[in-house]
């Protein structure tokens, strides 16, 4: 029998959530300047950044930090989708492929995120992530035809 890969994956996109938030304080501290990450003050830090920081600089940092803040925002619904395919007992096969479609579109996902920064290949970051969406509504969809099979 395969091994059932998909709850570990929840684990697994709240780390690549928290990998492009790293990332973004690495941009910080690495910038150069005599600017570092506050701890103290995470959330409240970027404005005061803005003006210490060349601006491509502060802009990679910021799209590392809206990767990180997408990543978590998706998360509980990634969660649900596996849990709901794991209560209906989905093939783990069809689980394990879902889990990977997922975890590929985000890690894909937040490496366009930072490195893109124009509007037109924008739209290929958008088109990432409604791969990563449809992963998930189709997992939903498969686990709510099963369930009332």
């Amino acid at each position: 029998m395969p091994y059932n890969y998909s709850v570990l994956s929840i684990l697994g996109t709240w780390g690549i959530a928290m990998g492009s938030h790293m990332y973004a304080i690495a941009v910080v501290n690495t910038s150069g300047r005599n600017v570092a990450f506050d701890n103290v003050n995470p959330r409240g830090q970027w404005e005061g950044l803005r003006a210490q920081l060349p601006p491509d600089v502060f802009a990679r940092s910021q799209r590392a930090q809206a990767a990180s803040a997408n990543g978590l925002e998706i998360l509980s619904f990634w969660g649900l989708a596996v849990l709901a395919g794991n209560f209906a007992q989905l093939p783990i096969q069809s689980l394990n492929d879902h889990t990977l479609v997922f975890l590929g579109s985000r890690v894909l996902y937040s490496i366009l995120y930072v490195n893109i920064s124009t509007p037109k290949l924008s739209a290929l970051r958008s088109l990432v992530w409604g791969v990563g969406i449809a992963a998930i509504a189709n997992l939903l969809w498969q686990s709510t035809v099963t369930l009332n099979a």
